[in-house]
């Protein structure tokens, strides 16, 4: 019994270990629309980013997500933060390939320019990635994901400033976190 319950706690503390302070240490390899491999951190430059992983045949939860990151984008301009860019991350490996993914982007009429869809070169890179962001998945076949929503707001170094883990959560978590991290940048 006594073991069992060390080794709750012991899975516990590794997951919460597991989420990176920042994606620089992340060495996975994506695929951008334009089919160019890169890391996630060099896509993040050298600006604030929302990041999240979605898949593109998911017909209910991924769309919402991209909805929701556009509203937070919305309240990030209300408050002054208009050069905040988008990273989307495929965890559908098999099926959400460079084109797909681009063309994807243009149906939903999102702008290249703010709005980055990286395809992961194999299933352990895409698993790589989930794990430094707290995001769970599970293929279930049939290009059919079980996965967790949630939304990142990473630093200009890609570092994690902070998440929120569903669809119905406010902005004002990453609007205070961005505010707190441009302050402490001013200052420095």
């Amino acid at each position: 019994m006594k073991k069992n319950i060390y080794l709750a706690l012991l899975i516990i503390i590794l997951t919460q270990l597991s989420q990176a302070a920042s994606l620089t240490d992340i060495k996975s390899k994506w695929l951008t629309v334009d089919n160019k491999e890169q890391s996630v951190s060099s896509t993040v430059g050298q600006s604030y980013t929302l990041i999240a992983m979605v898949y593109t045949g998911c017909a209910h939860a991924c769309p919402m997500t991209i909805s929701k990151i556009q509203r937070i984008l919305k309240d990030f301009e209300a408050q002054g933060f208009k050069n905040v860019n988008v990273i989307l991350a495929s965890f559908d490996v098999k099926n959400d390939r460079p084109a797909k993914l681009k063309k994807y982007q243009l149906e939903r009429k999102l702008d290249v320019n703010k709005w980055n869809f990286l395809s992961a070169a194999s299933d352990d890179d895409a698993r790589e990635l989930s794990v430094a962001l707290g995001i769970s998945y599970k293929d279930l076949g049939d290009g059919d994901f079980s996965h967790s929503n949630a939304i990142t707001l990473l630093g200009p170094r890609a570092e994690i400033l902070a998440s929120i883990d569903n669809l119905n959560a406010s902005s004002d978590k990453l609007i205070e976190a961005l505010k707190a991290h441009t302050a402490k940048a001013k200052v420095q």
